[in-house]
């Protein structure tokens, strides 16, 4: 039985494929774990907006203000938006390396196909 000419050419396009989908699947997981950052950074800072809004409520109260500017709150939706931004910058950065990844793995994959079978 005659040995394949292209069997290493093969193999070596699928160990870097391989790579590849390796690299994908920690882009993945950090891509989790930069969201879950944030996620907790959002829980954390409108925990203490909270906190903040209850001593200007209570300064308000004391005061007998009705209709007080808040602050707090103010800088709470500045924040909010903030975090939305970054959450959203951080998806598109995200998407951008796996599809360039996906790329990648095609190109590769049409490259390791189209050798011949001798």
């Amino acid at each position: 039985m005659a040995k394949d000419k292209k069997a290493d050419k093969r193999l070596e396009y699928d160990w870097k494929i391989a790579s590849i989908e390796s690299k994908s699947d920690e882009l993945c997981l950090e891509e989790q774990k930069a969201q879950q950052a944030l996620e907790n950074f959002s829980t954390i800072m409108m925990s203490s907006f909270k906190q903040l809004q209850a001593i200007d409520d209570d300064i308000n109260r004391r005061s007998h203000r009705q209709d007080a500017y808040s602050e707090t709150q103010q800088k709470q939706k500045y924040i909010s938006e903030l975090i939305f931004q970054q959450q959203e910058a951080l998806k598109a950065e995200y998407k951008k390396g796996r599809l360039k990844l996906e790329a990648e793995r095609e190109k590769l994959q049409k490259e390791r196909d189209s050798l011949s079978w001798d």
